[in-house]
């Protein structure tokens, strides 16, 4: 066999060296999408989807890693919420929902992310009801799915141990948490359908100037009082800094709820209402 030209060579090496590369980049392509695939979170749009959810959620906060429950618990914001207030429950209810769920986002997944920890440091279990939106809701669009999701304490009583998670909406592929509910609790056990007051107009506190110079944060807690009509009594303050209690109260007075229903009609419940101070990053 006659040996091949210098040139040959170099063009056989030339073609060899463009197929290996081209293998290897196409095994690097495989490769991550294979491990992307693998490690992308899917739960279905059913109760059981929003259970396996919400049981990660509670094992990922027993993790040493508070960066990956943050993230999720972002994932769960609604997209494009103003628009999808509006266009789901009608222009009036929409924009009266998409304020208060805008302007308290970030406070409220602190609180929520708090309620994850606290759950997750507890034995028990989570179960999951799926809504009926078509009696809930009379200006409602189109198709809605939404679930209420409770968490029990094990070894409870029957009627005992129940903490309300949230109510969750299926947008565009995922599950996500409604943060303008905010649950009450009747002092009183009652029997019949409960609807949740829902925050509908949320003043924010003037940050007092003391506790600004001083660099004071934190949340206050307040004994509130949410009458038939929605307004706001406070009764006392819970717990918080005694420098910011009074804007929290003064604030919170000025808040409007869509009253709490019980088998369909308005009534009055005590709940406590929380209010975050936080200073901007200086």
């Amino acid at each position: 066999m006659k040996p091949l030209h210098p040139l040959s060579r170099s063009i056989a090496f030339a073609v060899a060296s463009l197929i290996s590369s081209a293998f290897l980049l196409a095994r690097q392509e495989t490769g991550a999408k294979t491990t992307q695939s693998s490690t992308a979170e899917s739960y279905p749009d059913t109760a059981d989807g929003l259970r396996s959810l919400l049981t990660d959620l509670l094992f990922t906060a027993k993790s040493d890693d508070p960066s990956k429950l943050w993230s999720k618990i972002a994932d769960m914001e609604i997209p494009n919420y103003e628009h999808w207030f509006t266009t789901t429950f009608g222009q009036d209810k929409g924009e009266s929902w998409a304020e208060p769920y805008g302007k308290s986002l970030r406070a409220n997944e602190r609180q929520f992310h708090d309620l994850l920890v606290q759950l997750a440091l507890q034995d028990g279990e989570v179960s999951v009801q799926t809504v009926d939106t078509t009696k809930k809701y009379d200006t409602l669009t189109g198709p809605l799915d939404e679930y209420l999701a409770d968490w029990k304490k094990s070894g409870a009583a029957e009627g005992q141990g129940v903490e309300h998670i949230g109510f969750f909406y299926f947008i565009e592929g995922k599950f996500r948490w409604d943060s303008t509910v905010r649950f009450v609790r009747i002092q009183k056990a009652n029997s019949g359908s409960l609807l949740p007051a829902r925050l509908t107009k949320r003043v924010p506190p003037e940050y007092p100037e003391e506790a600004r110079q001083k660099r004071i944060q934190g949340t206050v807690v307040l004994n509130a009082t949410i009458r038939k009509d929605g307004s706001v009594t406070v009764q006392s303050v819970a717990s918080g800094d005694p420098v910011l209690s009074p804007a929290a109260i003064k604030a919170v007075r000025h808040w409007q709820y869509e009253p709490t229903l019980l088998n369909g009609q308005p009534v009055e419940v005590k709940t406590q209402i929380q209010v975050a101070f936080i200073l901007a990053t200086p």
